[in-house]
């Protein structure tokens, strides 16, 4: 998607800034975070009788997430719209029992996505079946707008705003397409370089921020044999894959040098066979990897002057009977703290992250005894990374 200038008023004498899909107030303030009804600590789920006298709504929602979590952060929506959400919590300690009683005049379907979100093809085939989400997370976003499968939501999303101190614009350039937005930033994924623990060379693990002549280096320490001398090391996997990253000239020094190779001695993928010391991954596949390595992985970052990131956006069918109820909350669950805090205590989501710079959500993230010192790595560049929407 070609990325243009996003139209927000930036009013760098208060230090703030504001986003408005329909443009921010002539007055130079910055907008609000997003607002709810004061909590009140006394509050009590609504009862059925109030339920019936609201009204009804119904959402179809396909997201990576489990059923559990989705009808729990629709319950919070419909707390902090409502009154209902308490004033000393948070959605890193709120209790969850009390969002289970909570009585909402919402139906919400769930469908478990991929991570990687749901494709025209698999969308076509959910639609045929009855079954086509009102949100869903997508991938290549492009094909989506192209086929008219989802909506633009500036028009729903007019009367919202967020601290856009506290959300990385460059999420949401990535996925303006015309002037318009076609999704919200769900999460994020990096490409970042990671290695087997067991061809460690004597140094140990590289520097996590790495120039690119320590990393040739460090890849030449890597032992060529494994400590029986039995098996032949790969020390980096496909050096063509650093070429959008790094530059031509780079990837075939590494291959020159013989210390890349696209396959282990017997002709097999060496990251398959277990058999190499270091390749570039994205951080979506953390558990895939880390599940199949039994020794354990390293991480350490590009050797480049940007974090590269890819945005997987959640959009809103073209087909969804209430896209207003639909845009808002998807901009509830991308944007808001505590809807994000509630998220990521309930979901590992390793490797993903949040498009939010809030605190309290990066905690969450770091609390994870395995992604934890990785992700607060992250934190201090995801403001400034260069940032493009997720494509098949």
């Amino acid at each position: 998607m070609r990325k243009t200038l996003i139209s927000l008023l930036l009013i760098a004498s208060l230090g703030m800034c504001c986003i408005s899909f329909s443009g921010c107030n002539k007055e130079e303030e910055a907008f609000p975070s997003l607002a709810f009804e004061p909590a009140a600590t006394t509050a009590t789920p609504s009862s059925e009788e109030e339920l019936q006298a609201e009204g009804l709504h119904e959402l179809t929602v396909a997201l990576p997430l489990t059923d559990d979590t989705v009808e729990l952060l629709m319950k919070l929506y419909y707390a902090k719209n409502n009154g209902l959400f308490p004033m000393d919590m948070t959605g890193a300690d709120i209790s969850l029992e009390y969002l289970n009683a909570i009585n909402t005049p919402i139906v919400v379907n769930s469908i478990t996505s991929a991570t990687s979100g749901e494709t025209e093809q698999i969308l076509g085939e959910l639609n045929e079946e009855g079954m086509m989400p009102d949100v869903f997370l997508a991938s290549d976003i492009d094909s989506l707008i192209s086929s008219n499968t989802i909506i633009s939501l500036d028009q729903y999303l007019s009367d919202d705003s967020v601290n856009a101190s506290q959300v990385y614009l460059g999420t949401l350039e990535s996925l303006r397409e015309g002037g318009e937005h076609y999704g919200l930033p769900f999460y994020t994924t990096v490409e970042l370089l990671t290695g087997s623990r067991e061809y460690l060379p004597e140094s140990g693990v590289p520097s996590f921020n790495i120039s690119e002549e320590e990393l040739i280096t460090y890849l030449r320490s890597i032992p060529a044999y494994n400590s029986d001398g039995t098996v032949n090391i790969t020390r980096f996997y496909n050096a063509e894959s650093l070429i959008p990253y790094l530059d031509e000239e780079y990837a075939s020094t590494l291959i020159s040098d013989g210390l890349s190779s696209d396959t282990d001695s017997m002709g097999a993928d060496p990251r398959v066979s277990r058999a190499c010391g270091m390749w570039l991954m994205n951080s979506g596949e953390f558990e895939t990897w880390s599940n199949y390595y039994p020794n354990g992985l390293y991480f350490t970052m590009l050797p480049s002057e940007h974090v590269y990131a890819t945005v997987y956006p959640v959009c809103v069918s073209s087909s969804c009977a209430d896209p207003d109820f639909a845009s808002d909350f998807i901009s509830f669950i991308c944007f808001d703290r505590d809807a994000q805090m509630l998220l990521r205590r309930l979901e590992p989501l390793r490797g993903f992250f949040p498009p939010v710079s809030y605190d309290g959500v990066w905690n969450e993230l770091s609390d994870d005894e395995d992604w934890g010192p990785q992700a607060m790595l992250y934190e201090q560049f995801m403001s400034s990374a260069d940032y493009s929407v997720a494509v098949n």
